[in-house]
């Protein structure tokens, strides 16, 4: 794997991120559909980053999400089954995309804070990405409505905000750290390429 190749597979990776917000926005409010298409567009661009990197553990997780969104654009029923899936395929694309970053870094002899930037990314989205499948359990599936039925939290309804709770705090500092773990990538692996 060169260091041209990592340099690109950054770029991939921070375009996919965009993509993916995009995505997110247009299925609040231009549709289902168009959202579908550009999560979609974002699995290719995860592929095509895991392909440069030579990781075929991220490219098959990519490959996987962009076929199910194509085939089930409206989601899964029941929705936890979809939610499941997303959250295994996203582990499963950037945990290891992280290691093959980490291991061009260690062949650069890279600082330890570059480093750190990377175990931050990959330990925080393992702790969204399972708080949000544990928010998505079939047993709390029903506590919304019956905690606004009786008028005050379950205690299952409670537990589930509790995950989506650290679900989102862990999302917002996963993907501050992955934005900046990837620019050093791409700006350090550039300035080999150059030399």
């Amino acid at each position: 794997m060169s260091r041209e190749n990592a340099a690109s597979a950054a770029n991939w990776t921070l375009a996919a991120l965009v993509v993916q917000v995009a995505a997110a926005v247009c299925i609040g409010m231009v549709g289902t559909l168009a959202g579908a298409a550009l999560m979609a567009v974002c699995y290719l661009m995860n592929a095509w980053a895991a392909w440069r990197l030579r990781c075929p553990v991220a490219l098959s997780a990519a490959l996987i999400g962009c076929v199910l969104t194509l085939l089930l654009p409206n989601g899964t029923n029941p929705d936890w089954i979809g939610n499941m899936l997303v959250n295994l395929l996203f582990l499963l694309m950037y945990l290891p995309l992280q290691r093959s970053f980490d291991r061009k870094f260690r062949a650069l002899d890279a600082s330890e804070q570059t480093l750190r930037l990377g175990r931050t990314w990959s330990l925080t989205t393992l702790i969204q990405r399972g708080a949000s499948m544990m928010g998505f359990l079939p047993l709390f599936v029903g506590q919304a409505e019956l905690s606004a039925a009786q008028g005050t939290y379950t205690t299952l309804f409670t537990l589930q905000v509790v995950f989506e709770m650290i679900a989102l705090l862990a999302a917002i500092v996963s993907y501050i750290w992955m934005v900046r773990y990837l620019w050093r990538a791409r700006t350090l692996l550039k300035e080999q390429v150059e030399k």
